[in-house]
């Protein structure tokens, strides 16, 4: 199977990337990818061994499609939201790339 690396650095972004993200979402994207606390059964927070609040990012379909094409595009001008609503949550991978831990941009 084919995966699709879902490896977004913001330096990549452009300013028009951020306006389809929030045209396409209706949000901007620091609020869709912006981390929240993680809460227990009760609603409280939850810590982790060192006391430290512990955080979670909780991105809609909706955020996820547009991201897999803002990724996609800058190889594949040709990709489109289409494109990436057929793309199978099996093929992401999500987090750094091999390129990332080498030092490579």
């Amino acid at each position: 199977m084919e995966t699709l690396d879902i490896n977004l650095d913001p330096d990549d972004l452009t300013l028009g990337d951020l306006e389809d993200f929030e045209e396409f979402v209706g949000k901007p994207i620091d609020d869709v990818v912006r981390p929240v606390p993680v809460l227990d059964d009760e609603g409280n927070r939850v810590f982790d061994a060192k006391g430290r609040p512990e955080m979670t990012t909780k991105i809609p379909a909706k955020g996820i499609i547009c991201l897999v094409w803002l990724v996609k595009r800058k190889s594949d001008p040709s990709f489109t939201l289409a494109d990436a609503r057929k793309v199978r949550v099996t093929a992401l991978v999500l987090g750094k790339s091999p390129e990332a831990d080498s030092g490579k941009s």
